[in-house]
């Protein structure tokens, strides 16, 4: 298990490698006695704000998880589900939706990829055709099927011709043979194609979501302009539903059957989507409060003062923000003046604070958007250390021990931070040369 601290430095925010766990007893009791053994030599009871993890139930557990036995020590510590796991959820269910031309168009998907990923032979055959490349399957989750959809989609004739290459000639054996059969009917079936299109217009805005949702300065304002920009896009392609349909059935040597019901099921498809994101992504109580500092509420929020927000920032950080009537003063000032709106972020707003000299004026308010920026809206810190973590075991061939590793995996992740300190050497070698008696004597006076 990983440990990552994110925190405020100066007018930035930042993200640090603590540490990582050896675990043992893998259920919520032994996580979090794990974890509390590193976070209580740190002092942290009244500033840990926030804890994110995926959406394990171990991890999420409302009744005895993990988030649940950590927030009895840590009270402000409101818990997360990191938000590019949420939108792998979401957007799974369209996947296993109830729709069944869906999950028999992602049940033909699939097949693309078990047929070409379990030969070398017929990659290497595709690959004299085509420079792209069918992507191997990872695991399940959603970026994975959005590049199958956009290389099937955009290769589709280099595909059909191969395909019908290993019908014809010959060198080929009787199970390649029948499954790229197969596989060549579904890239002259118009439903096949309706829905491949469909979904290649959808997955580009879908990647655009979790690359965002992945970003190290994504905060919760952040997450709601995304979700507001992709919920406007993929209403956008369920109004070009027809269209898409139609110019599917064009395709050259498509069948020609009788007219399909595709353009209902693509605008099923994008209802279920807006629908599973807007529950998933507009009902937590830390994405309403930070609406107090989105700048494109603040028009409104000069009219109408937004008291439910208030209400409910007050509700999650009451020992941080205490005096909510100055919080509301101080607000109510802030949204009157528009020439300090300069940034379209909380961290861009809380340094427009600091540049005009209003920290004090404005303490409560700087609270508020120093919680609302430290609070992290994604885990993908943590995998993006894994991935060290998996270098480094994989280097050293699995003989470390658990402070090797720590140590090691310190050097390479925060080596940005650590060739910032001029001195860093020199203490290493001090250090080294006072840990314990050597043969040859290190000290010289």
């Amino acid at each position: 298990m990983v440990i990552v601290l994110r925190h405020m430095v100066d007018s930035s925010v930042t993200e640090r490698f603590l540490e990582f766990i050896e675990v043992k007893d893998k259920t919520a009791i032994g996580l979090s006695i794990a974890m509390k053994h590193v976070l209580d030599p740190l002092g942290l009871t009244d500033k840990l704000i926030a804890q994110t993890y995926d959406g394990a139930a171990v991890m999420r557990g409302s009744v005895g998880g993990v988030q649940v036995l950590i927030k009895e020590s840590y009270k402000n510590a409101i818990f997360v589900h990191c938000y590019a796991h949420q939108l792998n959820l979401t957007l799974q269910q369209v996947c296993a939706s109830r729709i069944s031309e869906l999950k028999v168009f992602f049940a033909d998907l699939s097949g693309f990829v078990t047929f070409f990923s379990t030969s070398t032979k017929r990659t290497a055959a595709l690959a004299e055709t085509s420079d792209r490349r069918i992507p191997r399957p990872p695991g399940t989750r959603w970026n994975f099927k959005s590049r199958t959809v956009n290389v099937v989609w955009e290769t589709r004739e280099d595909i059909l011709e191969w395909l019908d290459n290993i019908c014809t000639k010959p060198g080929w054996d009787k199970v390649s043979i029948s499954e790229a059969f197969g596989l060549s009917i579904h890239l002259r079936d118009r439903t096949f194609l309706q829905l491949l299109e469909f979904f290649a217009r959808v997955m580009p805005e879908v990647d655009v979501l979790y690359g965002i949702l992945q970003k190290r300065e994504i905060d919760a304002s952040g997450v709601n302009r995304a979700v507001e920009n992709f919920k406007v896009h993929v209403k956008e392609i369920r109004e070009k539903a027809d269209e898409i349909g139609n110019q599917a059935s064009e395709e050259p040597g498509t069948s020609k059957r009788r007219k399909t019901n595709t353009p209902a099921v693509m605008k099923e498809a994008c209802d279920t989507m807006i629908a599973q994101v807007e529950d998933r992504f507009s009902q937590s109580d830390h994405l309403i409060a930070p609406q107090l500092v989105d700048c494109t509420l603040f028009p409104k929020f000069v009219k109408s003062f937004p008291e439910a927000q208030l209400a409910c920032a007050i509700k999650l950080w009451p020992t941080a923000l205490m005096n909510e009537g100055k919080l509301q003063t101080e607000l109510t000032l802030f949204y009157g003046h528009t020439e300090l709106h300069t940034g379209k972020s909380a961290l861009l707003l809380f340094k427009t604070i600091h540049d005009n000299n209003l920290q004090e004026a404005l303490s409560e308010t700087c609270t508020l958007l120093s919680i609302i920026i430290t609070t992290p809206m994604t885990s993908a810190e943590s995998e993006r250390n894994f991935s060290t973590l998996k270098r480094i075991k994989t280097f050293t061939r699995d003989t470390m021990g658990q402070k090797r590793l720590n140590a090691l995996s310190m050097l390479s992740i925060e080596n940005t931070f650590i060739n910032g300190q001029l001195d860093f050497n020199d203490k290493v070698i001090e250090r080294f040369a006072q840990a314990k008696n050597r043969r040859a004597n290190f000290l010289f006076k």
